[in-house]
């Protein structure tokens, strides 16, 4: 499959987080809306069956997840703050993964996280993103105005600073680098995320181009870039019990009209990006389509992992 890398700014606050599922999801309607209905169901259907678009979270310029990984205790881990700042960190740059994607153990990635660290400190590395709650009044769906009891309500919202940037993998052999292009216009029209309509989620992409995702040549696991869930076969495949995982509960919604009457999707269980599993078979993607995820038996939850092949010191 081809592999793409792209870049977006952020015009305005944020309420949606930059999930694979969420931003498959536009790619999906955006199929529907540019170019109709029999190409969507086509979309849909390579999906289910064996040719998937992959989409992975969004992450900073220059930045994947931390691989989640079997923390051993050693006598080398002395300074207590250090260590609290290494198990709280959620991004490291490319250019650090790479020094750890053929020899992935505990040990190496506290080194390399901890001159990361050392090195941000020293050039005063600075992420301008802030959420802050936002305190909205409820309006009444029959006057259209607030009832008059000061009734309110809040809403998570994300702030970036102008120097923020963002990039997410795209990888296809269903869509040309055209098509994407074209979904990625449909996106910035459309605006992202809840709140789209009242500006929120206003993007702006800078780039698309083609992409060498940094993999190990050797590999004996995979780390997903993407939220996936995996199939019961994705299960049997892995090598022993050697798989390392983070899990959250995710509450999906559908968007466009599907939304007037009935939001809300099924809650899923998923495995965040930066999991780890070491298999004893390596396959292009891993994970699934679902289907009856919500009333409409039309609609489905993409949960394919992206993943990157690394070898793990165990």
């Amino acid at each position: 499959m081809k592999a793409y890398k792209v870049s977006f700014e952020i015009k305005s606050s944020t309420i949606t987080p930059f999930q694979s599922d969420t931003l498959w999801g536009y790619f999906a309607w955006a199929c529907f809306h540019i170019w109709g209905e029999k190409f969507g169901k086509e979309f849909i259907d390579a999906n289910k069956n064996g040719s998937p678009t992959l989409v992975s979270n969004a992450y900073p310029e220059g930045y994947l997840p931390v691989p989640i990984i079997e923390i051993k205790r050693t006598e080398k881990i002395e300074k207590r703050e250090i260590f609290k700042q290494v198990k709280k960190r959620k991004f490291m740059k490319i250019e650090n993964f790479e020094k750890v994607k053929d020899e992935l153990e505990w040990n190496k990635l506290f080194e390399v996280l901890v001159n990361e660290i050392k090195d941000e400190t020293k050039n005063r590395k600075v992420w301008e993103v802030e959420t802050q709650t936002v305190m909205r009044n409820k309006i009444s769906r029959l006057t259209f105005t607030t009832s008059g009891f000061g009734e309110l309500f809040g809403t998570e919202e994300t702030f970036y600073g102008s120097n923020v940037k963002l990039w997410f993998a795209v990888k296809s052999d269903f869509l040309s680098k055209e098509q994407i292009e074209a979904i990625l216009k449909y996106i910035e029209l459309s605006g992202f995320g809840a709140d789209a309509s009242i500006g929120k989620g206003n993007l702006k992409f800078t780039s698309i181009e083609n992409f060498k995702l940094p993999e190990s040549e050797n590999p004996n696991a995979f780390m997903t870039i993407s939220n996936f869930i995996p199939t019961k076969d994705d299960l049997d495949n892995v090598d022993g019990t050697n798989l390392w995982y983070k899990i959250f509960t995710k509450y999906p919604k559908v968007g466009g009209h599907f939304a007037l009457t009935d939001p809300f999707k099924k809650p899923l269980v998923f495995m965040e990006a930066g999991s780890v599993f070491k298999v004893k078979t390596h396959k292009d993607f891993y994970g699934q389509i679902l289907n009856g995820v919500h009333s409409n038996p039309d609609i489905v939850q993409f949960a394919y992992a992206f993943p990157l092949k690394v070898r793990v010191g165990v």
